[in-house]
């Protein structure tokens, strides 16, 4: 159980981590629409929050089934010794 968790916190830190960097990334290159406001220039927040929510939810996915898959073949292989 704690390889399992500590592959859920690994996992939530990673993903985490490539969505900041993901999404400092979306501000390098922009429309004038897309994360600031066309009319004022500033930053629309609401956009900066989906992007990185956008990035973490997909970052977290591909992770977890990373994980799984490590776990899954840990039990194939354990399976196999006995």
């Amino acid at each position: 159980m704690k390889k399992k968790l500590n592959l859920l916190l690994l996992s939530v830190f990673w993903s985490l981590v490539l969505a900041l960097i993901m999404t400092s990334i979306g501000f390098l290159h922009q429309e004038t629409i897309d994360l600031t406001d066309g009319a004022g220039g500033g930053v629309v927040w609401s956009r900066v929050l989906y992007l990185f929510v956008g990035w973490f939810g997909f970052s977290m996915v591909v992770m977890l089934v990373g994980a799984l898959l490590y776990v899954g073949s840990t039990r194939l292989r354990g399976r196999g010794k006995h």
